[in-house]
């Protein structure tokens, strides 16, 4: 009798399961709840910052849009000068009305280019690698040495930025000639040199 009672006492083999205190439950529950919370918040943000680059890139390209459209109705004052210009030609004036309907545009269109920030590279004065590029060096022993001397194309700044460097001729010093050697020194040092490495036993 003693055997079946511990027989019917003894648990079954995989039959049991360990209960987790109500205490640890209720704080596991809690720290699940803050997990869903926290990602919940983590994809809102996520979502958030997409719309918000979205939005940024748009107005980005709209202001760059409308900057545009104020340089283009700028220009067009360029293209209407150039239409004038035209006409005049077509009208048989004289090559000195031309070239100052010519001259007149230019200075539009620099005005314009000027209002952006647009500057040309000053070319008077020393070579500077940072503005100029050399493009050929002349030996000049009147001038001094990097002085420009004369400009193959015009160089232009946009505000701190150079946009194209101008290209230039550079002055350089003319290197000194050696003095030549005296020909009684070659004839001296010529006796002095033994023939056929044989010399003279006194």
């Amino acid at each position: 009798m003693a055997e079946e009672e511990t027989e019917e006492n003894s648990p079954d083999d995989g039959g049991t399961c360990e209960l987790i205190p109500p205490a640890v439950q209720k704080t596991m529950d809690g720290k699940d709840r803050k997990i869903a919370e926290l990602t919940d918040d983590l994809k809102r943000l996520q979502a958030e910052f997409e719309n918000f680059k979205k939005r940024n890139e748009k107005e980005w390209s709209e202001r760059v849009k409308f900057a545009n459209q104020w340089i283009i109705a700028d220009l067009l004052m360029v293209l209407d000068s150039f239409d004038r210009a035209m006409e005049d030609t077509k009208e048989g004036s004289d090559a000195d009305s031309l070239k100052d309907g010519v001259q007149r545009v230019q200075r539009q269109f620099m005005q314009i280019l000027e209002r952006e920030g647009l500057k040309e590279i000053d070319t008077k004065g020393e070579f500077d690698p940072f503005l100029h590029e050399a493009i050929t060096r002349e030996e000049k022993n009147d001038v001094e040495d990097g002085k420009i001397l004369e400009v193959y194309q015009k160089g232009y700044v946009l505000g701190n930025k150079a946009l194209r460097p101008a290209k230039v001729k550079v002055a350089k010093r003319a290197e000194l000639e050696q003095p030549p050697v005296k020909k009684a020194a070659q004839a001296q040092d010529k006796e002095e040199e033994p023939d056929d490495g044989q010399y003279e036993v006194k």
